[in-house]
């Protein structure tokens, strides 16, 4: 009788829910002017229903680009449709040459529960004369 009960509860479980993951993509390599300010694109895709507290954190790795802010939260995102959202990464070209752009996304998922989700991507900005 023991071994009944236990294959119904097991059979009552309902399977664990996995949410969709959140997505980075930054936009491709670009080609900056020395002295110019400019804006890197990077689109954050969520989850549908997904409204889960938001940051972005960039950074840049070479002193050619500096960026100007540096930290952006949801509501500096604007919607493109029910699941993505854009940021614009305010920079600045200092002089000529390379830098490395570095984007860090926290968010949560959640299903039953909430998940920290850290999300990293990089793009090569070239600085030109």
């Amino acid at each position: 009788m023991g071994a009944c009960l236990l294959l119904t509860a097991a059979a009552q479980a309902q399977p664990a829910v996995t949410p969709a993951l959140p997505r980075l993509h930054l936009a491709p390599e670009q080609q900056l002017r020395a002295g110019s300010h400019n804006t890197i694109e990077v689109v954050v895709e969520l989850p549908p229903g997904n409204d889960s507290p938001l940051l972005l954190t960039p950074s840049t790795s070479g002193s050619a680009v500096e960026v100007v802010r540096g930290r952006l939260s949801r509501s500096d995102g604007k919607v493109m449709d029910a699941t993505h959202l854009r940021f614009e990464i305010p920079v600045r070209a200092r002089t000529e040459g390379t830098a490395i752009l570095r984007v860090e996304v926290m968010t949560y998922v959640c299903a039953r529960t909430c998940h920290r989700v850290l999300l990293q991507g990089s793009q090569v900005l070239r600085v030109q004369s």
